[in-house]
């Protein structure tokens, strides 16, 4: 069947489609811009230094930006003054002119920024503190020698001067790791860097870097009685006469050699019982130590320490211990009358450090209701146990009540060790008072039948007394029972 379609009609479903098209259209349109915005956004990110790409990592840009902090005496007067300064650590190829050759010259630094520029060398930064620039935080500082001129091969030593040496430390913010770089200043110029405005003239510092130590991640966490693993590198640029040690500072303030081993001699000075240095790696620039078995009594900071010639670098590991709690309860399930009262005890036990939490809550029946916290809870003094680990008991004295039929009474208990607290529940039947006396009186009253029947059965079997009177006494004694019940 055709069916025929007026010219008005026909009209109007064109401007119809001619809308709606218009509508999806706009519609398109602003979802493209939305998505370039985004995509621009993901590329670019801009902060107090700059233009940045995002997740851009310091082997990418070769450059990443740090503080200079220096020190400076007030005269008259004891006190340091303590001066931070904008600056940049730039890591490149030296060209034949003695620049160095940058990544992005479209996107120089600051004008009144010092850039530090360190030359290639055999102790590879990028090796031990690549990562996204934006996660880096970055300090440079002076390194004192108490003027001593520091012998190191391949620096020219000043005749009239000390050389001057700086330490960089590069921080991943989420504490993955934390590393120390000694530089030696090579000169010291002002010159206008490659796309700076004319005029602008930034402080230079030319340099090396000759020698490193890093660690870790910053923070290790151990259950008891497990094994772990203190990372820490090094990386010198020549064959050097190395000392490495391992200390363990407590809280409290006391010290621990763990390790101490001597490169030139290959000798182990000191080595703790449960502790291990993997001696076939130290060449390799690996001075990690293995702890077995932890301890309460192991928490606190290990240091790792090499020295080369004058210089000492150090990294800390903290550790702390962990010890996941164990939580009972002193029933699963409970059968009560209505107005009994029965205590209801959560027992926390060999939980380390001090801090857990228990909370009594009353679970309702109705899904997506929330639990009521129970106020009147008591709590037991801690103890410390053998380990040093710690338990208490937290409780409360419960009255049966009609409304507690099939509910629950969960206890939570909350720990730095745990990523979700611990839930033990106990169930709870509640029976009226009514239903029991039933129960009570049919068994006083079976204590007194089973005696007489015994007994109406002994003299049956005499012949003592006449039928008659053996029925009529088994008749009184039945409608007495029945009586009663």
């Amino acid at each position: 069947m055709k069916v025929k379609i007026r010219p008005a009609e026909a009209v109007g479903q064109k401007e119809g489609l001619q809308r709606v098209s218009g509508q999806l259209y706009a519609a398109m349109d602003f979802r493209t811009c939305i998505l370039a915005l985004c995509f621009l956004c993901t590329g670019i990110i801009r902060h107090h230094d700059g233009v940045g790409a995002a997740g851009s990592t310091f082997s990418q840009s070769r450059r990443l930006f740090c503080s200079l902090e220096t020190q400076e005496v007030i005269l008259l007067s004891s006190e340091v003054k303590y001066n931070r300064q904008d600056a940049w650590l730039l890591l490149g190829r030296e060209k034949s002119n003695g620049d160095v050759q940058r990544n992005d010259p479209e996107n120089p630094p600051p004008d009144d920024a010092v850039l530090f520029i360190v030359k290639e060398s055999s102790v590879d930064i990028l090796q031990h503190a690549d990562g996204d620039i934006n996660k880096l935080k970055c300090m440079i500082s002076p390194y004192f020698t108490d003027n001593i001129q520091i012998l190191w091969p391949g620096v020219a030593s000043r005749p009239a001067e000390l050389n001057p040496w700086f330490t960089g430390t590069i921080k991943h913010v989420d504490n993955k790791f934390t590393m120390t770089v000694f530089f030696v200043q090579s000169s010291s110029t002002h010159k206008v860097e490659d796309g700076q405005k004319p005029g602008s003239h930034a402080k230079r510092l030319h340099a090396s870097g000759v020698f490193l130590v890093r660690a870790g991640p910053s923070v290790v966490h151990s259950g008891l009685k497990k094994d772990v693993l203190f990372n820490c590198a090094f990386s010198v640029d020549h064959h050097a006469d190395l000392t490495i040690k391992w200390v363990l500072l407590r809280k409290g303030g006391s010290k621990k050699v763990l390790f101490a081993y001597k490169v030139s001699t290959k000798k182990v000075e000191h080595q703790d019982k449960r502790v291990e240095v993997f001696l076939a790696e130290i060449p390799r620039g690996n001075a990690s130590l293995l702890l077995r078995g932890v301890q309460v009594r192991d928490e606190g900071n290990y240091v790792c320490s090499v020295a080369a010639s004058s210089l000492l670098g150090e990294q800390d590991i903290r550790l702390q211990v962990l010890e996941k709690p164990t939580v009972m309860l002193n029933a699963d399930s409970l059968a009560l009358v209505e107005g009994e009262e029965q205590k209801l005890v959560c027992s926390v036990k060999n939980f380390y450090p001090l801090d857990a939490q228990a909370q009594w809550f009353r679970e309702p029946k109705k899904q997506g209701m929330l639990p009521d916290v129970i106020n009147h809870v008591l709590f037991s003094s801690h103890r410390e146990n053998s380990n040093g680990t710690y338990s208490y008991s937290s409780y409360f004295l419960l009255t049966a009540s009609l409304r507690d039929d099939g509910l629950k009474y969960t206890c939570h208990v909350a720990h730095q060790s745990l990523t979700y607290p611990i839930k033990k529940s106990v169930m709870l039947r509640v029976t009226g008072a009514e239903s029991v006396w039933p129960f009570g009186v049919l068994g006083v009253l079976t204590v007194l039948t089973v005696p007489a029947c015994w007994y109406l059965y002994k003299v049956m079997t005499a012949g003592q007394v006449s039928l008659f009177y053996q029925l009529e006494y088994a008749r009184l004694l039945c409608t007495f029972h029945w009586a009663v019940l």
